[in-house]
């Protein structure tokens, strides 16, 4: 999910990753703050009115689930915030309802206007809220220069509300969406807070960190823009999560076959890697002197996925190989160590298994596939989406049988596709694949 560049931190621990519970936040220690910059202390005192906490609390005991960040955007008790703060209200209405709290320690109803799952996005109504103060956005005309000093608020871990100087050092690599990297302080509970330029002008959204001290994420406005220009007609739901989700995975295949696969070498195979400015990919060797075999592997993964609850990720692909040398096991020896590079199921065992609230029991079929001078044995097992229609998860595991002490596994997982785009990148992937030596 960087390369960075250390910054001052100001006013009060720092932000954001997304509601307590909703997502895991940077196990790094929070480090010493010091003074505030006389501009944080007055881009801070300025927004303090603009400000608010929101809380997701259960319908039932007034328990608080999890906790955000959000801000105003007009007159009328407009805010925005992440979707992934909000989400148990999309998913479970029944049993969660939405309070915010300002910094003077008002509080009030949240109602839900709108939501944008892609790009972690959420408009909410803030009840009795009738001010002028909010805060205004950036024009598009005045794009961000690298290094650019740029400011994030929000409420960080519950504590009270605060800012965390940093700067603008461009767009993450390797993402399918723009996002900025902020090379500043983000904690939880400051997800869906803004960040500002100098001026006090929304520049862009907090959502998340990536485990690194000074390494955090923003949504630009290119984003936000959208989302606010929507009409608002009716009370949205999780019925409008399948559409979102349907438009990503177009996206998403488009971008990775846009043209054939890109492949490297492994052993004496090619497999395919993809586009090395989506996935990233790691190798790994486990060759040595005293051992009777070795094995080179490669995985990739694409560096982004779409959250729908804490328990629920979908909308990514990633995939490895394994080469395999053991000539001194001899033919016997190797084939069966080879061989357990596939399971009968490519979910595994037990629990995997089991229909859950979002898959079904997964369907598995296996055969051998001969093409470009290899042999396969595959095995694909599909789930379909339960609550969104029209969507799977897809695994498919490749090994290969036609040589006696070389082998090569291959493994594909793609979830949140519709069967087609599944069956397009799986036959993009098989025909990738082959022995070269």
């Amino acid at each position: 999910m960087r390369r960075f560049f250390s910054v001052t931190l100001a006013l009060a621990l720092s932000i954001v990753l997304g509601a307590t519970s909703a997502q895991t936040a940077s196990t790094t220690a929070t480090p010493a703050l010091p003074t505030p910059s006389a501009s944080g202390q007055r881009l801070f005192d300025a927004a303090r009115d603009k400000l608010v906490q929101v809380r997701i609390l259960t319908q039932l005991g007034g328990t608080q689930a999890t906790v955000g960040s959000g801000f105003l955007i007009d007159a009328n008790g407009t805010a925005l915030t992440n979707y992934h703060v909000i989400s148990n209200l999309v998913l479970e209405p029944e049993r969660y309802r939405a309070e915010y709290v300002g910094v003077d320690g008002k509080r009030g109803a949240v109602k839900l206007l709108a939501f944008d799952v892609i790009h972690d996005l959420a408009i909410v109504k803030l009840d009795g809220v009738q001010q002028l103060a909010h805060f205004n956005l950036r024009a598009e005309a005045e794009p961000l220069k690298q290094g650019e000093k740029i400011y994030s608020l929000g409420n960080p871990m519950d504590l009270g509300f605060a800012i965390s100087e940093g700067t603008y050092n461009g767009l993450v690599e390797r993402r399918l969406y723009d996002t900025i990297h902020f090379t500043g302080a983000l904690n939880p509970g400051m997800s869906g807070g803004p960040a500002v330029d100098e001026q006090g002008r929304v520049i862009g959204v907090n959502v998340a960190g990536t485990g690194g001290e000074l390494a955090n994420l923003l949504v630009p406005l290119r984003y936000v823009r959208p989302l606010l220009a929507q009409k608002r007609d009716v009370s949205p739901d999780k019925k409008g999560i399948a559409p979102q989700l349907l438009v990503h995975q177009d996206a998403m295949i488009a971008a990775l076959l846009v043209q054939p696969l890109k492949k490297q070498a492994l052993g004496p195979a090619t497999v395919p890697v993809g586009d090395d400015k989506l996935l990233r990919c790691w190798g790994q060797s486990s060759e040595k002197p005293d051992k009777p075999y070795r094995t080179e592997s490669t995985r990739c993964s694409l560096q982004s996925s779409l959250y729908i609850e804490q328990q629920f990720q979908t909308g990514t692909v990633s995939w490895d190989h394994t080469y395999r040398s053991g000539a001194k096991l001899g033919a016997m020896r190797f084939a069966a160590w080879h061989g357990k590079s596939l399971q009968t199921s490519v979910f595994g065992e037990g629990r995997s298994l089991k229909p859950t609230r979002y898959l079904t029991r997964p369907h598995c079929h296996e055969d051998f596939v001969a093409s470009n001078a290899i042999t396969l044995r595959v095995s694909v097992c599909t789930r379909a989406h339960r609550e969104f229609a029209g969507l799977f998860d897809m695994k498919i595991s490749a090994t290969s049988v036609d040589r006696d002490t070389e082998g090569l596994s291959s493994n594909l997982d793609v979830r949140g596709v519709t069967f087609e785009n599944g069956q397009r990148l799986m036959r993009n992937f098989l025909e990738a694949t082959t022995w070269t030596k």
